[in-house]
């Protein structure tokens, strides 16, 4: 799946030489994805056809504001794990789309590092679905990609464990800590924000059920995958609340594959879902999505599944419906309530300006940095 968001990407390999670039006082910020490193101007308005840059823009703003000139280097990637252009202890990654919570091998070469989705997913599953006190088809799907993804990332935790003990032991600190960052919006338009009175659609979800199309003797075409499972029952259980409740606007549209690579000015995702009261969230490949943090900045009340602790999560008014199933009730009392949807509305946006926008996060990781370098 990550591999086909990369094609989107409109970059290429600069002729500007990284010495030359390194060389400055500046902070330098740069694109590294399939192994092209690209100079990025962080204050470009139009950065070209890359969903993430307008909110990690947004970020690295922030953070150079904060540090201005302080020759730090950042590396922004979406899956690399093996090396970087350079190391040192002025250069941080952001990695943006590790899918299988891996560690990265140069976690000893560089200043730090910022990751979505975490790297502790086995623990966050087995905190979040216990699968061994009520167990279900669902929860098996969820084990066996926790496994997968263990197997992936097995020999880089092992590495990482032994780094961690050698530098202990030789009294270095040169093993810095993985932090965690929201994945933010991907390709979202910016638009003024609509009152929720005056939004068309009581509930939304406009996406994919399953992302790939397996053949029928493959194992994943019968046993599916988590987020098919889970979006499946999702769209089954909104239908059924659609037809029992004919007098709300619901907006359901299923597309194939990921609905955000597909992004163009013209889309009307965005449009839609500014339009919208409530808005579906259901897990991904992972338990977080853009979607979920879309629907926030646009102030939309959200109903997710179950997430992980995270400091951008703990606390948000997000409803946490842990089970699809439980969906009619929970619509009916929030759309049946329109002041709880105001306060939710408002809570929601207020959540985003002062926990997940591309300022407050770049203020986190220009703190976090301050402190790394206190420490050294």
């Amino acid at each position: 799946m990550l591999k086909k968001r990369h094609s989107q990407y409109d970059i290429s390999t600069s002729n500007i030489g990284l010495d030359h670039l390194l060389g400055s006082s500046a902070n330098q910020f740069f694109i590294y994805i399939d192994k092209n490193l690209v100079p990025w101007d962080i204050y470009d308005p139009e950065p070209g056809n890359c969903g993430f840059v307008d909110y990690f823009s947004q970020v690295l703003q922030a953070v150079d504001r904060i540090l201005p000139n302080q020759g730090l280097v950042f590396y922004v990637t979406m899956i690399e794990m093996k090396e970087m252009p350079s190391y040192g202890e002025n250069v941080f990654v952001l990695i943006l789309g590790d899918e299988f919570y891996r560690i990265p091998n140069y976690i000893d070469k560089v200043g730090g590092v910022f990751k979505c989705y975490g790297t502790r997913q086995i623990r966050e599953q087995l905190n979040l679905y216990r699968p061994l006190l009520k167990l279900s088809y669902f929860k098996v799907l969820v084990l066996g990609q926790s496994a997968k993804n263990f197997a992936h990332r097995f020999a880089r935790k092992i590495r990482y464990r032994l780094k961690k003990t050698k530098s202990l032991l030789l009294g270095r600190s040169k093993i810095v800590p993985i932090y965690d960052i929201p994945p933010g919006y991907f390709n979202s338009e910016n638009l003024p924000i609509k009152p929720i009175q005056d939004r068309t659609f009581d509930v939304f979800f406009d996406g994919s059920v399953v992302q790939h199309q397996y053949p029928a003797w493959s194992l994943r075409y019968w046993s599916k995958t988590p987020k098919a499972h889970s979006r499946e029952e999702m769209v089954a259980n909104l239908k059924e609340f659609k037809a029992k409740n004919p007098q709300f606007q619901v907006h359901l549209t299923l597309v194939e594959g990921f609905a955000g690579a597909n992004y163009n000015p013209q889309s009307t995702y965005s449009q839609n879902l500014m339009n919208a009261k409530i808005c579906l969230a259901p897990r991904g490949t992972t338990l977080e999505t853009y979607r979920l943090f879309e629907a926030m900045r646009y102030g939309c009340v959200i109903i997710a599944e179950s997430l992980p602790s995270r400091w951008f999560y703990n606390g948000a008014p997000i409803i946490q419906i842990g089970s699809w199933q439980n969906l009619e009730p929970v619509l009916t009392k929030l759309l049946n309530n329109p002041m709880l949807l105001q306060s939710l509305h408002k809570q929601t946006l207020a959540w985003w300006e002062t926990k997940c926008s591309g300022q407050v996060v770049g203020q986190y990781i220009a703190d976090e940095i301050n402190a790394l370098r206190l420490k050294l």
